[in-house]
């Protein structure tokens, strides 16, 4: 099968580039970065990928004997949308590539997602024209959704009563100092996975999760109510589900996303892994919670615009990705964050009609927090966060 990588210098799409170097049924046709031109270069080269694209604009590209780099967007999604192709991989975080999934969905090609933006921006959208548990091309990588998916297969959704998301908890879950002391590289250290930079803060103030009841809502077709959240902080357990019965499947393996690669690529024959396999022996408990919404109010805030629907999900992306940005510059403290998201739901926002309307709509968001990043004044937002007094934006 021949097979396009999205994002592929990031830390999954190196993972999903180990995975498939072993696979003799899958050749690597084309990859895809950002900007690291030469991570792009040397993935090209060790893995003898004919076609390359990056994204930002105005970056030298070398050239590469044998190589042929896409000038533009569009020849390279007219290579990705010919016969020449017959899967595509989405490993990057936001939603540049949503256009190119929406023109994919009909085509019958394998897409691997694991921009989980994409999902939780376009998900409605879609779902008012497809029926997402038809589509039986679409094969989630987050690992928390692809093991929803694996315990789902043959079973009939009414004789689920619920979905249970597991979450780690992050770096901070049983940190006792101030938010706002919690630095970039704190938020950083994922204590059980490792993971690219935006989905790494994202989790650790389990914005993330809120994001993937989203993805689960969209991807499972299941209601907000019958999908919950529990913290596992081995995660061990990657997702539940309960049968109406009261019986309760679970999926269990260690946090390495090459095992859900592997499984990924051919889910109806299971292959050895000789990755990180459970060892039970050295599993000393299994200890479980709830986000505590003082703690983790940016979960509770994503949910809440998952639930409003609409262009709240894509505004309310744009925004975070914003504010992860402004972090990581150390122009946003970490408690700040989820006062910034809140704002979202303040505003009206319209439903979209096409994917670029929720482009457009993302793009809103970005702007409308990188605004209120630009004008808040820290010291009122401390104030607030300790008395609940407004804060101010001048």
């Amino acid at each position: 099968m021949k097979v396009v990588v999205l994002g592929s210098t990031g830390y999954l799409g190196e993972q999903i580039l180990e995975v498939l170097s072993e696979e003799a049924g899958f050749k690597v046709v084309l990859l895809s970065g950002w900007q690291n031109i030469s991570k792009l270069q040397a993935q090209i080269s060790q893995y003898h990928v004919p076609y390359g694209f990056l994204m930002k604009q105005g970056v030298p590209v070398p050239e590469i004997p044998g190589v042929v780099f896409f000038p533009n967007r569009l020849e390279m999604e007219a290579y990705v949308l010919s016969e020449e192709v017959e899967g595509v991989f989405f490993a990057s975080a936001g939603i540049d590539f949503v256009d190119l999934f929406w023109k994919l969905l009909p085509t019958g090609k394998k897409i691997w997602m694991a921009s989980k933006e994409i999902i939780v921006s376009v998900g409605e959208f879609v779902r008012s024209r497809f029926s997402f548990p038809e589509l039986t091309q679409l094969i989630p990588l987050d690992s928390e959704h692809n093991a929803i998916w694996q315990m789902i297969h043959g079973k009939s959704r009414s004789e689920v009563e619920k979905i249970y998301l597991t979450a780690s908890g992050g770096s901070f879950y049983e940190w006792m100092g101030e938010m706002n002391a919690i630095t970039p590289e704190m938020a950083l250290s994922h204590p059980n996975w490792k993971m690219g930079t935006k989905i790494t803060v994202d989790s650790a103030n389990l914005v993330n999760k809120g994001l993937e009841v989203m993805e689960a809502s969209y991807l499972f077709d299941f209601p907000f109510d019958q999908i919950d959240v529990i913290v596992q902080r081995e995660s061990v357990i990657h997702a539940l589900i309960e049968m109406r019965d009261g019986f309760i499947f679970a999926l269990l393996s260690q946090p390495d996303m090459k095992a859900v690669v592997r499984h990924a690529l051919s889910p109806q024959e299971r292959q050895n892994n000789r990755w990180n396999r459970l060892d039970f022996s050295l599993l000393k408990g299994l200890r479980f919670d709830y986000p505590v919404p003082e703690r983790f109010r940016g979960f509770y805030l994503a949910r809440e615009a998952g639930k409003r629907g609409g262009g709240y999900p894509a505004f309310f992306c744009g925004a975070d990705e914003a504010c992860v940005r402004a972090f990581l510059l150390h122009q946003l403290q970490f408690g700040e964050i989820p006062v910034i998201l809140e704002k979202t739901l303040e505003k009206d926002i319209p439903v979209p009609g096409a994917v670029e309307d929720v482009m457009m709509i993302y793009k809103k968001g970005f702007h409308f927090a990188e605004t209120l990043i630009r004008q808040i004044d820290h010291h009122s937002l401390s104030r607030y966060q300790q008395s609940n007094e407004k804060p101010t934006f001048f």
